[in-house]
């Protein structure tokens, strides 16, 4: 019997999704994980208790892993339904009765066993792309019934299916979301997840970084706000293609910037062992530097276009760099503090 995939199986979801796990060690944008690892991961996930008033009762457990298959780029898994089910023959005189508290002891015991495919792909936005289906159910152990109620209890299995969907399914997401988006985060400072191999012993992860060249560090910032310090907000314009940095946003939307939010946290003025970030411009952009001279950029057509803010030359208690990189295809920089660029493409 097949059935379509269901909240009974969307803890597995959260399973795969522990695989993003930091403290496994990388080699440069990949990480390996074998088949050991990855059935340790699955048979612990959690007992799945489910329950419909005065009908059935039962946990979806024993999680598996069967296999790899680099084929259908899917991880094979199995897993048990077992639970008690109430025969739907009852006499009209029960039916009349107060209802009081449900007793199981004419109830009947079923096991099923349960196949089921996860397949995991990367995102557009390198977040973990899960798809689930379930591929067989067996039924294994069936107390005492036989022909016609045989072919209920397999309907009452699709609403146990079905119940454990509608009543487990917002609950369980909004985990298996935060937690996806935990491990994600975690991975942040490595790369964007961008591709993942399946081999039969094991899966690679693939992490990219961002196209953009890095120039290096232009100073140190602090990346919360710190006395004496204002939020340097990055502001980007849409129609000419270049960011803008400054302390003073003032009227720019008027000019047709968009705002990106606070870059850092620098100094408005001259504080104790800091210098200024020069600004120069061109028509293509702003150019940011240290360098009283503007790394002669004069000579590309930029001017001097006075004082930024103001930042460490070196590392401080509590402040991080702040790095400068340029986009190789329109000739225009960008300036964050993430080592990645933002993993900007």
């Amino acid at each position: 019997m097949r059935v379509p995939a269901s909240g009974t199986i969307a803890v597995l979801h959260f399973a795969v999704a522990s695989l993003f796990f930091p403290a496994f060690g990388f080699a440069a944008a990949e990480i390996k994980l074998d088949k050991d690892f990855l059935s340790g991961v699955i048979e612990n996930v959690p007992t799945i208790p489910f329950q419909k008033d005065g009908k059935y009762q039962g946990t979806v457990q024993k999680f598996r892993l069967l296999a790899i298959d680099p084929k259908s780029r899917r991880f094979e898994l199995a897993c048990q339904v077992v639970g008690e089910f109430r025969p739907p023959t009852v006499s009209p005189l029960k039916e009349k009765r107060p209802r009081k508290e449900e007793s199981t002891e004419n109830w009947t015991g079923f096991r099923f066993d349960v196949r089921i495919g996860i397949n995991v792909e990367p995102g557009r936005d390198g977040a973990p792309r899960f798809r689930v289906e379930v591929e067989e159910v067996k039924r294994r152990e069936l107390e005492g019934f036989a022909g016609a109620l045989a072919k209920i209890l397999g309907r009452s299995f699709d609403q146990v299916v079905t119940q454990i969907a509608d009543g487990k399914a917002s609950q369980l997401g909004a985990k298996i979301n935060a937690e996806i988006n935990k491990r994600v985060k975690a991975f942040r400072d490595y790369g964007v997840l961008c591709a993942i191999d399946y081999a039969p012993s094991d899966v690679v992860l693939h992490f990219d970084v961002t196209r953009l060249k890095t120039e290096g560090v232009v100073g140190y910032v602090y990346p919360e706000p710190h006395p004496g310090t204002v939020a340097l907000t990055r502001w980007f314009h849409p129609r000419q293609g270049h960011h803008l940095y400054t302390v003073t946003p003032e009227g720019l939307e008027r000019q047709g910037y968009v705002s990106e939010g606070v870059s850092c946290y620098v100094y408005p003025s001259a504080t104790e062992g800091t210098v200024p970030l020069y600004r120069w411009r061109s028509r293509k952009e702003p150019f940011y530097t240290t360098a009283p001279d503007g790394e002669g950029v004069a000579r590309a057509g930029y001017r001097s276009d006075g004082i930024a803010c103001l930042l460490y030359p070196d590392e401080k208690p509590d402040t991080v760099p702040l790095y400068r990189f340029l986009n190789p295809r329109n000739g225009r920089h960008f300036y964050t503090m993430h080592k990645y660029a933002e993993f900007a493409k």
